[in-house]
């Protein structure tokens, strides 16, 4: 039987990780010859929802691309989110799994997805939540200015799937000028 004490904590560790998870990130990025990398920060605000609990954070998200890259080569997107928001109990290493969404625009098109994300150390209570080490690769297609926007976020923790989704309209994070090869 679950408890109100039960259904707080559980609400708690909703926030605590969902607001972590979404967080602001600092994304690396490699490529085939791409040149040097190129980072910005937009401000975003989802709503996430899990356990039929739901609620509303709005997080910081960096992601770095190559400022440029030629067309046909591979861009990998590495990307790291932390959030500003204290977790309110210890969660253990690889506690956290998550996957985000990046809407590709501008010359190009589509989504990509950046699989992998976890904490990959503890994080105590009263501490913000780093997830490091997603991946997403795509091709550059043809030429122009590519861009890179934050879009839905998935995490698990705990065995809970919590599904977040942008709030309203997001700016690019990232920008690569793809030139014809």
């Amino acid at each position: 039987m679950t408890t109100m004490g039960d259904h707080l904590m559980r609400r708690s560790l909703l926030r605590s990780t969902a607001c972590a998870a979404v967080a602001g990130a600092a994304a690396g990025v490699l490529a085939l010859g791409a040149g040097p990398a190129a980072a910005d920060t937009v401000s975003t605000t989802y709503n996430c929802a899990a356990g039929g609990e739901t609620l509303q954070t709005t997080e910081t998200i960096t992601v770095t691309a190559p400022a440029t890259a030629v067309q046909g080569e591979q861009i990998t997107l590495s990307v790291t989110a932390e959030d500003g928001t204290p977790v309110t109990e210890e969660i253990a290493a690889n506690g956290v799994g998550a996957e985000l969404d990046i809407a590709v625009g501008g010359a190009g098109s589509g989504t990509v997805v950046a699989k992998g994300l976890t904490n990959s150390t503890a994080v105590p209570a009263g501490q913000s939540v780093v997830l490091e080490g997603g991946t997403a690769t795509l091709t550059a297609q043809g030429p122009g200015d590519v861009t890179f926007t934050p879009a839905g976020l998935r995490l698990n923790t705990l065995g809970l799937e919590v599904l977040c989704t942008p709030d309203g309209p997001v700016a690019a994070a990232a920008t690569t000028r793809v030139t014809a090869s």
